[in-house]
């Protein structure tokens, strides 16, 4: 496993390299320019930025030929499949802690504290996995040529469930409310999206791996 996720880190490092750093910038100019009605943007395009390249894993299997020499190692087609998920959460968690981190760095600089910080981050990191849950079973399916199409697709329709998921997030956090669970109830939402966000994706992989073991090469 651990060399099935340094190769697929060395396809896309270059990339990924570019990507953190435009994410960076991009948040910076927007924070120069917008209102904190942007914050939950600002958070996307951060975590969205540095995982779109993981999404490009499979593409650049196909291009070279590593998806098919990969079944010709002694490895399953379920470690392949792992590989992916696990990849990309780890890529989408990197991306999450990059974002607290600029959230954090912002309100030190201009002296205007961010309130919010972790639901608005877990905001973001819900909508990017939910992209990664969606794109990875339509990759196995349609394959790497229609990447561009399904990773775009991926990542609006997680912005349209989020959103379309807040009256049953502030629902659930109504009923967290009135339990006496030993929780600071600033963190209820952020736990949700959270768990939300994991059960989509852990029900993706289940999906994706039924899809990729009937594939034929």
């Amino acid at each position: 496993m651990r060399g099935l996720l340094l190769t697929n880190y060395y396809l896309i490092y270059r990339s990924f390299l570019t990507y953190t750093g435009l994410s960076i910038v991009i948040s910076a100019v927007i924070f120069y320019f917008a209102d904190p009605s942007f914050y939950r943007i600002i958070a996307m395009l951060i975590i969205l930025l540095m995982a779109m390249p993981a999404l490009e894993v499979i593409k650049l299997e196909s291009k070279t030929g590593y998806d098919k020499h990969v079944l010709t190692l002694p490895i399953s087609r379920k470690n392949v499949v792992q590989s992916h998920y696990i990849f990309y959460f780890l890529i989408v968690l990197s991306g999450t802690i990059l974002s607290y981190g600029v959230f954090s760095m912002y309100s030190l600089i201009s002296k205007s504290a961010v309130e919010d910080i972790i639901n608005i981050v877990s905001f973001g990191t819900f909508i990017v996995l939910f992209a990664g849950a969606l794109a990875y079973p339509l990759l196995y399916v349609f394959g790497a040529e229609k990447s561009d199409g399904i990773v775009l697709g991926g990542g609006m329709s997680g912005l349209f469930v989020a959103i379309a998921l807040q009256g049953a997030v502030g629902y659930f956090v109504e009923i967290l409310a009135a339990s006496s669970l030993p929780v600071a109830s600033s963190l209820y939402v952020p736990i949700l999206y959270t768990l939300f966000g994991m059960v989509m994706y852990i029900a993706s992989y289940f999906i994706a791996l039924s899809i990729y073991r009937k594939r034929e090469f």
